[in-house]
């Protein structure tokens, strides 16, 4: 059978190559395509900008579908994405009617009832491989489907067939590696930027502003797992083999640190598979600071296997603000004692920081700076609180007005859309505006500081932003007209 995913991307500068970075693509795309191809199935992926004209994108549409001629189209989304997802599945749907539609993840997951409502013939509830597959073997057959665990499906008389949810999948070794060969043909000819590889699924903790704990109730069994240290070796063989030039590998889960035992062995493991390849590996990961974290063997071990960077959460400067209101207990000492005992062995802090938190202060605030000042961070993304439903903080939010419906998704986490009662709109907006500013001024050189303060201004503001791109894509333009001519002459 043939089946075509349709990812979204928000902002693009090509149609044709959107992609930037390998780090960019979805696992779960990659392995259900991966899983379906074992199975026999051809798999094809087509990447839309939601930025792009409209009808830039239904014509796209319309060459891949007529081309591949796809039975089944899957489709994923978050919550910012959905709109967007939801209005070219319409498109298919009125177009070619025939056509089945799927969608899983994170908002389909957490709103089938809505979700359901919509163009899609089926909605997945939870991980997607083995329904998926199951999905197809019985449309392969020409078999109405039915009694598919996970799915909510709709039934040619107008009801819907809720499935119960199948457990979690516990043997993660016995998936194949996700298939990132359907994103080559996207990719920029220059791909930058580390490759990812999954260590592991699921978050023990349960953070306000994430969907975890509630993703969690969604299937019976263990939500926290780990692959097995030879099976993540395996992988990384692999991408080191089929991309030689590839240099850097992320390794994307929730906590690194969570199983210290398994983290020391996974690294010995990296350590002797590194000495057996020439060209040198560097790998990065998330570091979520946990009184078993704080430990000099994990770094040490960490340097060992040629980890040169750690990603820390750090959130809010504010102990009130992590504690009361983002569930997150940790002290700043044992923040910056992290960052202090990272750099004892040679490895990089990128933070992550969020402003305009739920009832955060403007003294809350500056504390993040403070923090951030004191640990010098060698990079860090900081955005503006965006609350996503299905999220604890999402329904306190409702509860005490501070959402304004509809919500604009559009420049998400660098615009402010909640009526914090402490901290207003235009206030947090000048705070993330000038939050690099203060915590590098007098570190970095100014020109370089206000280079970053102007990109920020840039991405907040969506006229402007709308106009750079404008100006940019006609310079990419004008560069592919360039070498093409050149290539002619």
């Amino acid at each position: 059978m043939k089946v075509m995913f349709i990812y979204s991307l928000e902002y693009t500068q090509s149609i044709s190559k959107p992609m930037k970075y390998w780090s960019m693509i979805q696992f779960g795309i990659s392995y259900i395509s991966s899983i379906l191809k074992v199975d026999g199935h051809q798999t094809q992926l087509l990447v839309l900008g939601s930025n792009n004209h409209w009808q830039d994108n239904i014509k796209q549409l319309n060459i891949f579908i007529k081309e591949f001629s796809p039975y089944l189209i899957c489709f994923t989304a978050v919550a910012s994405q959905y709109p967007f997802i939801k209005k070219i599945a319409g498109a298919i749907k009125s177009q070619w009617p025939d056509k089945y539609l799927v969608i899983g993840g994170v908002h389909a997951t957490l709103n089938p009832s809505e979700v359901i409502s919509d163009s899609f013939d089926a909605v997945c509830v939870g991980e997607g491989e083995n329904p998926t597959l199951e999905l197809c073997r019985q449309l392969e057959a020409n078999t109405i489907p039915h009694g598919i665990a996970n799915f909510w499906i709709k039934s040619p008389d107008g009801g819907i067939e809720k499935n119960p949810p199948r457990p979690f999948q516990q043997d993660l070794d016995s998936l194949p590696f996700p298939d990132r060969t359907i994103w080559m043909s996207w990719m920029q000819e220059q791909q930058r930027g580390e490759f990812a590889i999954l260590l592991g699924r699921g978050c023990p903790y349960g953070c306000t502003y994430c969907c975890n704990h509630a993703l969690k109730k969604v299937a019976p069994g263990r939500y926290v797992r780990f692959r097995s240290p030879e099976n993540i070796i395996k992988e990384i063989a692999f991408i080191h083999e089929t991309y030689p030039t590839q240099s850097k590998i992320y390794c994307e889960v929730e906590s690194i640190a969570l199983n210290k035992a398994w983290l020391i062995e996974f690294c010995k493991q990296l350590e002797a598979y590194n000495g057996t390849i020439h060209n040198f590996m560097s790998y990065g990961c998330n570091f979520r600071i946990s009184p078993q974290s704080i430990d000099e063997n994990i770094f040490r071990a960490l340097k060992n296997a040629n980890f040169d960077q750690i990603r820390i959460g750090l959130e809010s400067g504010s102990e009130r603000v992590r504690r009361e209101i983002l569930k997150r207990n940790y002290t700043n000492k044992d923040f910056l004692d992290t960052t202090v005992m990272a750099r004892k062995y040679g490895l990089k802090v990128f933070v992550f920081n969020m402003i305009g938190i739920p009832w955060e202060t403007y003294d809350d605030y500056m504390e993040t700076v403070s923090i951030n000042r004191q640990c010098q961070p060698d990079s860090h993304s900081t955005g503006i609180f965006f609350p996503y439903p299905g999220t604890e903080l999402y329904g306190k939010c409702i509860q005490e007005g501070l959402i304004k419906f509809p919500i604009d998704h559009q420049l998400e986490r660098n615009r402010a859309v909640i009526d914090n009662p402490h901290f207003s709109k235009s206030q947090i907006q000048k705070a993330h505006l000038w939050f690099n500013y203060r915590v590098y001024r007098g570190y970095k050189p100014l020109w370089l500081i206000l280079k970053k303060t102007l990109v920020i201004k840039v991405r907040s503001n969506m006229n402007i932003y709308t106009f750079v791109r404008k100006i940019v894509r006609l310079l990419r333009m004008d560069y592919v007209r360039s070498k093409l001519r050149g290539a002619k002459g």
